[in-house]
């Protein structure tokens, strides 16, 4: 009863668990000391009534002889008054009949019969019989009043140890606990600012169980500190390794429709905010618009295999508003929603779309490659066979008197020499003609040749030509240039049927790294740009796609070869430069050929070559090394008509053989390609142990050769390509002999 106005909780529990052990323990207490205080009660009752019968029996005797009944029946109430007994009577057995308090067997505990005898004492006659009763009730009495006593100070005892109990330990114990519990329900979630006080005052509190447990909580949240940090660091690191690899995240509701979650990459990637994805309408905006470049199939197929708990791996096409194509691979696993069993998406999304431009134009580079690999094989084939031609038309010529005949001749020469100038170039795009690079002022060289563009350009168009202060110098053949530069000034103008403004305009440009990332075969580093802008229709994405490519043109018939691009990337590329196109339709088209910036200044040398004549080179000794028999019979024709002495060689081993015959050799022209297992270059060095003052010329139809490093010829040569006539031939022997 008492435990119920501690307040619940603990208190209560240590109340109860008090009072009810030692509540028992009282009871015991009492009840076993009950049995021999019954045993010593009884025997101090018989004592005192024993005492009271001999102390007034006498008394009582003496009244009953007399007779004086009164007095007796005042004595036996003064028995029951006192307390002694419960009952006490007098009886004769006949007459007197005197009785005092209650006389009942039934809850007798003690009786005492005394015999009371006459005057004298000593007589034997009984008159009368002196009972003395006491029931259990009177030593009941005593009992109780003990066992009330003893319970009384035991609960007092009790209640004040329970309440010393509670204080000490509501002291020691409740009142840190409850302080630590309150600490921990207003903590503010920042472990860091977590600290229990248990001092109550200026003195420490002593080392206990309750300080162990507040220990405890702090090295738990060390612990927690320690773990949050090293998750907060993995996290920090998680989140700047997915930025650094541009990892998007998503999760989408396949219920709703709707998107639950995005981070800023996925939003960044669809160019939106979270909230933007979050919102949208899926079906309309997402399907609709962001994918509306994709097939219906593709995204039908998507659809099903992730309805049906298949995990898609895939590359999306993604089409922003502004028309910008964006390529983003997927990971999407489906999951069912831990709570309503939905179906949901879970996507990581990877920008793949500077790889996909890569990979687009590694393959464009490929087939150019492939083309220009075919290109250059068949013009070699070609140029031996032009060679033969024109080699043989010249040699005709020179015997040739009759106009009229010559005519027929000079026409066949002039196609010869335009199918030559076609297999050049060819050449020129499969980056395969050979290249006299060297470092010159791009803008001295285009403004000396502002004359011939304007002429090509006509009257309807404006030409203007722009150069940038403190133009570097490129690094680059010069010539080969200056076709470029009218191939590009050409397509321009063709662009401008009605007219229109063509702007030739020359800088330094700095390639960066960022450039560089979405373009194929291309270098960072300093360039000069030369960029050729004209206003007239632009082309189309199709178009621009394949503006490259040789022969591709979208002119009438008759109105050009579509080399006029492929030339200049070519250029460009042998060059190690580049080639940017930007178009647009209605608008115009800028060409931009990047040469590279000349790493050191030197001065560029125009050798003068001797104009081409029936030279006569009498008595000078050739020795001829080619494996085509008919070049080799006309270029000996060339030779003796010169007035040259020429021994023929096939290969390399037969020259060697031959060389070790003859006296002197004055010239050596060598093909490059030679069979036997020894090229040109090969034999001229072992010749020159034999003819050490011995003029060199080399002649080839191809250019992938000992003698020409990446497209650029070796200093010191002198080289003819195939096809060549005499007055070539005639120029190189004459340059070489000074």
């Amino acid at each position: 009863m008492i435990c119920r106005f501690v307040p619940e909780g603990i208190r209560r529990e240590i109340c109860r668990a008090i009072w009810g052990p030692m509540t028992g323990l009282v009871i015991v207490a009492c009840l076993v000391p009950a049995v021999f205080y019954y045993d010593i009660s009884e025997a101090r009752l018989k004592e005192r009534v024993d005492s009271l019968a001999a102390s007034t029996a006498a008394t009582m005797q003496d009244d009953i002889w007399q007779y004086d009944l009164e007095s007796a029946q005042r004595l036996l109430d003064s028995y029951v008054e006192l307390g002694v007994v419960t009952g006490a009577g007098v009886s004769d057995g006949r007459l007197i009949n005197l009785v005092a308090g209650s006389l009942d067997n039934s809850t007798l505990a003690y009786r005492l019969e005394v015999p009371l005898f006459g005057a004298d004492r000593s007589s034997d006659v009984q008159i009368a019989t002196l009972v003395f009763e006491v029931s259990h009730g009177e030593i009941w009495e005593v009992i109780l009043l003990r066992l009330a006593v003893t319970m009384i100070i035991s609960v007092v005892f009790i209640f004040f140890t329970a309440m010393q109990v509670l204080r000490l330990m509501d002291r020691t114990v409740l009142q840190p606990i409850l302080n630590v519990s309150d600490t921990l329900k207003e903590f503010p979630d920042d472990w860091k600012t977590l600290k229990i006080e248990l001092d109550d005052g200026p003195t420490p509190r002593p080392r206990d169980e309750v300080t162990t447990l507040v220990d405890a909580i702090h090295g738990m949240r060390d612990q927690i500190l320690s773990s949050q940090a090293a998750g907060e660091s993995s996290e920090k690191k998680l989140a700047y390794a997915a930025s650094l690899a541009r990892l998007g995240y998503a999760t989408f509701d396949m219920t709703t429709d709707k998107f639950t979650e995005c981070d800023p990459i996925f939003a960044q990637a669809l160019n939106m905010t979270m909230q933007q994805v979050i919102d949208m309408d899926t079906r309309k905006d997402f399907v609709g618009t962001l994918l509306r470049g994709e097939s219906a199939e593709k995204l039908q197929s998507i659809g099903e295999r992730l309805q049906s708990g298949e995990p898609v791996d895939t590359i999306l096409k993604y089409t922003m508003e502004d028309g910008e194509s964006r390529f983003l691979r997927q990971i999407i696993q489906p999951l069912r929603h831990p709570k309503t069993g939905d179906l949901m998406l879970e996507a990581v999304s990877l920008d793949v779309t500077d790889q996909k431009i890569l990979e687009e134009q590694l393959l464009q580079a490929q087939k150019l490659d492939a083309i220009g690999k075919l290109t250059g094989g068949v013009a070699h084939d070609f140029n031996n066979l032009l060679a033969v031609i024109s080699g043989n038309i010249e040699l005709t010529l020179l015997t040739l008197e009759n106009q009229s005949e010559r005519v027929f001749l000079e026409v066949a020469l002039s196609a010869v020499r335009n199918g030559a100038n076609l297999t050049q170039q060819l050449l020129s795009f499969a980056r395969k003609q050979p290249l006299s690079p060297t470092n010159f002022d791009a803008a001295v060289l285009i403004n000396k040749s502002h004359a011939l563009l304007g002429t090509s350009v006509g009257d309807a168009i404006d030409l203007e030509i722009l150069t940038e202060d403190g133009l570097w110098k490129t690094f680059a053949d010069p010539e080969k240039l200056k076709t470029t530069m009218l191939n590009l000034v050409l397509n321009g103008c063709d662009a401008m049927p009605d007219g229109g403004r063509l702007t030739i305009k020359i800088s330094n440009c700095k390639i960066g790294p960022d450039y560089v990332l979405r373009r194929a075969e291309v270098e960072a580093g300093d360039y000069v740009c030369i960029s050729v802008n004209d206003t007239g229709h632009g082309m189309s994405d199709e178009t621009l796609q394949r503006a490259v490519e040789p022969f591709f043109t979208t002119k009438g018939v008759g109105k050009g070869t579509g080399l006029g691009l492929p030339i200049a990337f070519g250029f460009a590329k042998q060059s190690k430069g580049h080639l940017e196109i930007y178009s647009e339709q209605g608008i115009g088209t800028s060409v931009k050929l990047y040469l590279p910036r000349a790493l050191e200044v030197e001065n560029a040398v125009e050798i003068e070559r001797p104009p081409p004549s029936r030279a006569n080179f009498a008595g000078m000794v050739v020795l001829l090394v080619e494996d085509n028999a008919e070049l080799r019979k006309m270029f000996k024709l060339m030779l003796v008509a010169m007035g040259c002495v020429v021994h023929e060689a096939d290969d390399g081993p037969v020259a060697l053989a031959l060389a070790e015959n003859l006296p002197k050799v004055d010239l050596i022209l060598s093909d490059i390609v030679l069979p036997g297992g020894m090229d040109g270059t090969q034999a001229v060095k072992k010749l020159a142990v034999f003819f050490p003052d011995a003029a060199v010329i080399f002649m080839s139809g191809f250019t992938e050769n000992p003698i020409i490093q990446n497209g650029r010829m070796d200093a010191g040569i002198t080289l003819l390509q195939k096809p060549f006539g005499a007055a070539e031939l005639t120029a190189a022997i004459a340059t070489l002999r000074g």
